[in-house]
């Protein structure tokens, strides 16, 4: 059986020795192959037609063009295209923003350089490329954010119901005159409608299908679409929309902070363990060969 070719990589960093270095560690097995290496991300968008790389690792801080703005240029050409950031940052909002905005990983300068490896061949393989000290920082500015949302819905609504309020005291100026507990005309108050904060961390699920929480779990795994259809037995497009009403429900954007989400917010055992294999079993992935991984691709 012939050998899988190895991946087309091109390096994006302003740091000469650190990209030198970087080069070496792909260079030195046979997964990686760095067709080019470049110091400003202006320079790789002129030659991107001619490199046809299948992953692109690009360093957040560059003085012409931040990795940011150049993965955007790339997803915006080519959507299929691979693009992890590399960063010395651990700003939760950076993360967040390059995970919002498509990323498909993001790992720290300082990581163990075995632990690289292992991150990006995950993310040529349709995983996460996310240490879990990463994701747990992930995990911890959406539970901050979705806070703030909550506070800021709830001052939304009592100031409504205030200002609901006064327009009726203004309305029915003899209000004052009506025996508490009853309205105008006499008739028992009736109870005002209440809003319910959602999701909360003890019931967020119950708003889910049964197969939108599977396939959150299998996402919260790291299997890409395709394994995630293997897995349950179903079309790649039905999972597509398992994962679209998932984001619409959990108000997120990516599958990336879907991950996240359940690394914050794990499923009950009433609504998970009777599917879910522990945490050493062998998932359908994991027991591919190389080259059915390829093709999955």
């Amino acid at each position: 059986m012939p050998s899988t070719p190895p991946t087309r990589v091109v390096l994006v960093d302003d740091h000469p020795l650190f990209r030198r270095g970087l080069a070496e560690l792909l260079s030195e097995g046979d997964l990686f192959e760095v067709v080019a290496d470049f110091d400003d991300g202006t320079d790789l968008l002129d030659a991107l037609p001619t490199l046809s790389p299948e992953l692109v690792i690009v360093d957040w801080q560059m003085p012409q063009l931040d990795g940011l703005t150049l993965m955007r240029h790339l997803k915006q050409r080519d959507a299929a295209l691979k693009v992890v950031l590399l960063t010395a940052s651990d700003d939760s909002r950076h993360l967040l923003d390059a995970i919002q905005q498509g990323a498909d990983g993001y790992l720290m300068k300082d990581t163990d350089p075995e632990r690289i490896l292992e991150r990006l061949q995950a993310v040529v393989d349709g995983k996460l490329g996310l240490e879990e000290e990463t994701l747990l920082l992930l995990a911890r500015r959406l539970q901050q954010d979705h806070r703030q949302r909550e506070q800021h819905s709830q001052a939304q609504t009592h100031k409504q119901e205030r200002e609901q309020e006064r327009k009726q005291a203004e309305a029915l100026p003899a209000a004052a005159n009506v025996p508490a507990g009853s309205t105008p005309d006499g008739a028992p108050a009736l109870d005002r409608p209440t809003t319910t904060d959602w999701p909360t961390t003890a019931d967020w699920y119950e708003g889910l299908t049964e197969r939108e929480r599977d396939t959150l779990k299998w996402i919260g795994r790291g299997l890409s679409n395709k394994l995630i259809a293997r897995e349950l037995g179903i079309s790649d497009s039905t999972v597509k929309v398992y994962v679209k009403n998932l984001l619409r429900k959990l108000n997120l954007h990516s599958r990336l902070e879907l991950a996240a989400w359940v690394y914050a917010h794990p499923l009950t055992p009433a609504s998970d363990a009777s599917r879910a294999p522990p945490k050493d079993a062998t998932s359908a992935k994991e027991a591919m060969t190389r080259p059915e991984k390829e093709s999955l691709r």
